[in-house]
């Protein structure tokens, strides 16, 4: 069972620490520790399907099915494919900065950071790793270092480590003063029956084993280890809709109890006596075979039938829709495979299928995320600049670039309602708009930096030859039909129109 509703998030009262208290501050975390890996053990095992029903079945017992409908495991993977589906694709925050660096050089050494993390370190693996405890659990942690092994013959793929650990064995821990800043990264694992703990403070690293320290020098000069949260509380996706969730198994099950009663019904009869073989035993049909009596007297009334009892299904199906629906709203998952909101234009389906709440949702959590996001960047440029230089030039673009010149673009549903989009990215162009900015709005494109390094050419000999032409009419910059008018002639947003006449205004 769940002690607490959300991960706690581990504090200590030593601002920094040393060699001198490593072993109490360990003690005292990882006791505080152990009690977030009990809660995210239960809710790994409940997305898995263990979700046991606290009832007794009185009544026949020997009729006791227990089915899950699972709505954890529903929630969970679409959660991991509609937020974590596309890896964070990095992009220039502008040509000019405050750093001053070239905006040519500045987009090479984008472009090779976007391309070393999709293709040399399959950042999109490695966050579905991160998704799976996130969204479960509430947290996640992610490990950034130095490469340590390098390969000559394939040194062009990565320059740094980057490892997804798992949450159960891994924790950070934060100064209990003001602004709460982190003090201490963990992750150990189990040897020969013991817990070797490695401790990053920002100058040294840790190394426990029992009562034995072991000190060495941080070259990084950063904790490596980056705790991600999924929200402000720390709760998973699911994590709150358990008790409903409980509630739709326990309707299932009794569900699937009746339709099986049913089928093995309790004979019941009235006035008759089945025959006794040489035994004494009575002589019981069996199936398939005809039961014949007949009235041996006045008053009997020989009978048999199935004892049953009465049952309408219908409001029991209507409550098992009604749950799942109720489960899928509160964890903002849209009715993916309903015919709801069919027949009306895109912008009313779109909203009336919950889709506008899940994106909501998701730009709420984007902004938790992107923190996280933004630590490991840092400690990703940390560990190129610290690459050996036989293999990474001193002059190359990866070691000129600044985290705060680059912005994230978290990339969901790219490719929705594309015409709209394409119209957008015209219009903005036509009217002198640097191309990078109106691929960034228009979100057509996972990896807005290459597109626009690609395109570039094409994008500034248009705005060349356009720039200073008279502008074009509305009409003109529109190159093909869209729903960017219906949301005034839509009937389900709002409940009603906005574009009403006066005789109804």
């Amino acid at each position: 069972m769940l002690r607490s509703i959300g991960r706690i998030k581990i504090f200590t009262d030593q601002k920094e620490i040393t060699k001198d208290n490593i072993l109490d501050v360990l003690h005292k975390t990882y006791a505080k520790h152990r009690t977030n890996i009990a809660d995210m053990q239960f809710l790994i095992d409940y997305e898995a399907g263990y979700q046991p029903l606290n009832f007794q079945k009185a009544v026949r017992p020997e009729v006791d099915i227990r089915t899950t409908d699972n709505m954890a495991n529903y929630v969970t993977e679409f959660k991991k494919g509609y937020f974590w589906g596309a890896p964070v694709i990095y992009t220039q925050r502008g040509n000019k900065e405050h750093h001053n660096t070239d905006s040519d050089v500045d987009s090479s050494g984008i472009s090779a950071l976007n391309e070393m993390m999709l293709n040399g370190i399959c950042i999109g693996r490695e966050n579905q790793k991160l998704a799976d405890f996130v969204e479960k659990c509430g947290i996640g942690h992610r490990y950034v270092g130095p490469k340590k092994k390098w390969d000559a013959n394939d040194i062009s793929d990565t320059y740094v480590d980057v490892f997804t650990l798992d949450s159960r064995c891994a924790y950070c821990v934060y100064y209990a003063g003001l602004g709460q800043p982190k003090v201490l990264g963990v992750t150990y694992s189990k040897q020969s029956g013991k817990n070797h703990f490695t401790c990053f403070t920002y100058s040294h690293v840790y190394d426990v084993v029992g009562d034995q320290v072991k000190e060495s020098t941080n070259i990084m000069g950063m904790i490596p280890i980056v705790e991600y949260e999924r929200s402000v509380d720390r709760t998973g996706c699911f994590e709150r809709q358990i008790s409903l969730m409980d509630h739709l198994n326990a309707l299932l099950s009794s569900f699937a109890n009746d339709t099986v009663q049913r089928t093995m019904e309790i004979w019941w009869g009235n006035d008759i006596e089945f025959p006794k073989d040489e035994n004494g035993n009575a002589i019981k049909p069996q199936s398939g075979e005809w039961v014949l009596t007949y009235t041996g007297g006045e008053g009997n009334n020989p009978k048999i039938q199935p004892m049953s009892s009465s049952f309408t299904s219908d409001p029991t199906l209507t409550a098992i829709d009604s749950d799942r629906n109720e489960i899928l709203k509160r964890c903002f998952v849209p009715m993916q495979y309903s015919s709801e909101g069919g027949g009306s234009t895109g912008v009313a389906a779109d909203s009336m299928s919950g889709w506008n709440a899940t994106s909501v949702d998701a730009n709420r959590q984007e902004q938790l995320i992107s923190g996280a996001v933004r630590e490991e960047l840092v400690l990703i440029l940390k560990a190129i600049d610290l690459a050996d230089k036989k293999y990474l030039k001193a002059d190359d673009p990866l070691r000129k670039l600044h985290s705060t010149d680059i912005d994230l673009k978290f990339s969901r549903r790219q490719n929705w309602d594309i015409s709209t989009k394409a119209n957008a990215f015209a219009t903005l162009v036509s009217h002198g708009v640097h191309g990078r900015h109106a691929l960034k709005v228009t979100n057509m494109f996972e990896d807005v930096e290459q597109v626009y390094i690609d395109s570039r050419e094409g994008i500034d000999e248009y705005q060349r030859s356009a720039y200073g032409e008279q502008e074009s009419s509305e009409e003109s910059d529109r190159l093909m039909q869209d729903s960017s008018d219906q949301a005034s002639q839509s009937p389900s947003i709002d409940g009603m129109s906005t574009d009403r006449s006066p005789a109804l205004a």
